[in-house]
């Protein structure tokens, strides 16, 4: 496997349409469990210096305004969101309106029923209307209260939400929503699986695009071949240009644990997570065959590898006893030749907005 390297940029074979350098901002900071509006104003003050059309895209980490460690659908309850309308779709919208940009950012989703159950003065014969999921639930527990309808939720064990991730345009528009398709553990406590990964489409230079949240990477469940590589797999099958994936990626413990260890450089990346990373990427930086861009008709395709942007956005801090390890970052990837290039990365404990071009 080859290793990342030191930020640099040299000749790479980048797809013919990007006519234009991509330019991408990645905000890594310290997210405060349930400080929806503290978090809020630290978004807005990484990004403040920013300037309308300065970057193609800005990127949020996994459940960006509300926190990750919620071990139970209760817990989590007040902070589900509706998509478009929610704290972190506004605030998507928003900097997306103001940088002509477009903003990925992770967000802990409702499902209608799990609406209801936050607002508990929505009248029956609405619910009945606009949400026959919810209704049931609560004709089915016996009780017409939010509280009969939790508890119809957690004897399901069907979940009240997703982990999931905000797409929203230059405009302010909402142009694409991703579920988490692999949970954590601490995602099984309150979410459901999403339906699969997916591709969006969208304008150069950014091309088309797959994203996927923290447990994606691994895995599934921790128990699948090492080398089905799932998600890599897809964005080769898929012809992907550009992989996002929003973080809460934890602190790896010792392997053994050992009371000399050396402790981790509080001013440096990961590189055990860099490299792990890259592992989990290995089809799109191995020799592929096949795994080229459609050829354009006016022009034809360079002879070398198709190259991925990977783009992962996690935090840092503690939260609820977890450390969350940063190593914010952008790789490009190609298969032929066989090359992965570090273009930017954080460290494992600095707030900051990481800018990085890929030209």
């Amino acid at each position: 496997m080859a290793t990342p390297v030191a930020p640099s940029r040299g000749q790479s074979p980048a797809p013919l349409y990007r006519r234009q350098p991509l330019r991408i901002a990645c905000a890594q900071y310290d997210v405060k469990l349930g400080r929806v509006e503290d978090n809020v104003k630290k978004v807005e003050a990484l990004t403040s210096r920013l300037t309308p059309g300065s970057i193609d895209l800005l990127v949020l980490p996994e459940m960006c305004l509300s926190g990750y460690v919620f071990n139970s659908p209760t817990a989590i309850l007040p902070y589900l969101e509706q998509p478009r309308i929610g704290p972190t779709s506004l605030l998507a919208r928003s900097l997306a309106q103001r940088l002509q940009c477009h903003v990925i950012a992770g967000y802990p989703e409702a499902t209608p029923s799990s609406t209801l159950l936050d607002n508990p003065s929505s009248s029956t014969s609405e619910s009945a209307t606009t949400d026959g999921e919810a209704q049931e639930n609560k004709q089915d527990s016996g009780d017409c209260g939010p509280q009969g309808a939790m508890k119809a939720l957690e004897g399901e064990g069907t979940g009240v939400g997703w982990n999931s991730a905000i797409v929203v345009g230059p405009h302010g528009d909402v142009v694409g929503n991703y579920r988490k398709t692999f949970r954590f553990e601490t995602d099984k406590a309150w979410a459901r699986e999403g339906d699969g990964f997916s591709v969006f489409d969208l304008p150069e230079p950014i091309g088309r695009t797959t994203i996927g949240i923290c447990m994606d990477l691994n895995p599934k469940d921790f128990v699948a071949p090492w080398d089905a590589f799932e998600l890599a797999s897809f964005c080769l099958d898929n012809s992907v240009d550009t992989l996002i994936v929003p973080m809460n990626w934890l602190q790896p413990p010792a392997e053994p644990p050992q009371s000399d260890a050396l402790p981790i450089d509080p001013l440096a990346p990961s590189e055990s997570n860099l490299n792990y990373w890259a592992a989990r990427l290995t089809p799109l930086h191995d020799p592929a065959p096949g795994y080229v861009s459609p050829a354009p008709v006016e022009r034809a395709e360079p002879k070398l590898g198709k190259e991925v942007v990977f783009v992962g956005c996690n935090r840092v801090g503690t939260e609820e006893g977890t450390t969350f390890v940063g190593t914010s970052c952008v790789m490009t990837l190609s298969s032929n030749p066989s090359r992965i290039e570090l273009v930017e990365v954080c460290n494992v404990s600095e707030e900051r907005l990481l800018l990085a071009t890929v030209t």
